[in-house]
């Protein structure tokens, strides 16, 4: 019985602990996406996509899949130093990334704030359980620090 209680204190605490994210942040996202390699894309739109396409979550969710590729659209406004004013009506791929099993999850039919990579092959939103290139439902103040950020504004991926 005591190895029991020593097995559970080591093991219930490592469970609790294995995904630690730091708290999103418009600022962060634009942060990384500006120092990035590949070239990314700021854009506020309405995200539509099959939502049966996101895998149901397994039984054991330690066999959670780490990629599922999503076929959507995402239809509004891509960030210039004007604000967000250029239309933006795109096919994109979702990127929906599990880590063990925390996964990253979006809505159809709902206004997001994206940063997307933008490749030869097109536009990839990547959605992983720290929400880190994605904000739903997105405040005028989100989009507002995004406009700053573009035109100058200290934004940093630091915290």
């Amino acid at each position: 019985m005591r190895l029991f209680a020593i097995a559970l204190s080591v093991l219930v605490p490592a469970q609790a602990m294995a995904l630690s994210c730091i708290p999103p942040s418009v600022e962060r996202s634009f942060g990384y996406a500006q120092d990035a390699e590949e070239l990314y894309v700021v854009v506020s739109g309405e995200l539509t996509f099959d939502e049966r396409k996101i895998p149901q979550r397994p039984k054991n969710p330690n066999n959670a899949p780490k990629l599922t590729l999503i076929p959507a659209t995402l239809s509004g406004q891509s960030l210039s130093k004007a604000g967000f004013v250029t239309t933006f009506d795109q096919l994109i791929t979702i990127e929906l990334r599990c880590f063990g099993p925390w996964c990253g999850s979006v809505t159809s039919g709902t206004e997001h704030l994206a940063f997307m990579k933008k490749t030869d092959a097109g536009y990839t939103l990547s959605v992983d359980p720290c929400y880190s290139a994605v904000f739903s439902k997105p405040t005028p103040q989100m989009l507002d620090t995004a406009t700053a950020c573009m035109n100058g504004a200290k934004c940093s991926p630091e915290f």
